[in-house]
């Protein structure tokens, strides 16, 4: 059987890599948190909360991913090396880190569409939908 193991190059480049994305994409996203809170238009106002929200929890899932777990996937294995802070200062399993990157992924979405549905529900009331020209009134009697 051939071995399959990974090449030295991939225990220093993918970590070094995924570092530097996480970088990249912390200094790329407070610019978003900056312009979102400074630069949004008065109309714009009630989504800027939610835009706030979501980007946080994009800088949170790849803190976690780029950072603290650091995974190398070993495909085709479904498995993956962990060098993230988690795994190499703190002496934790991989799957500590796996963990808090499924709560990482399912958290913001769960959050993000429980809100999204709720601000869908609140905005939509029988007041703020606007009638046609020239309607008549409808009335229900139960």
């Amino acid at each position: 059987m051939a071995n399959l193991s990974l090449h030295p190059i991939w225990h220093t480049l993918m970590p070094a890599h995924e570092h530097v994305v996480c970088l990249s994409t912390h200094t790329l996203s407070a610019l978003a948190i900056y312009l979102i809170i400074t630069k949004t238009p008065p109309l714009g106002r009630p989504f800027a909360k939610y835009l706030l929200l979501l980007q946080v929890l994009v800088t949170f899932v790849d803190f976690d991913f780029g950072f603290l777990f650091c995974p190398i996937p070993l495909y085709p294995a479904p498995g993956a090396l962990c060098y993230g802070v988690l795994c190499t200062v703190f002496n934790a399993s991989g799957h500590i880190g796996m963990l808090f990157l499924v709560f990482a992924f399912f958290y913001p979405l769960l959050i993000a569409s429980t809100l999204c549905f709720w601000s869908f529900l609140t905005w939509l009331t029988p007041q703020s939908i606007p009638k046609p020209e020239g309607s008549a009134e409808i009335f229900t009697i139960m």
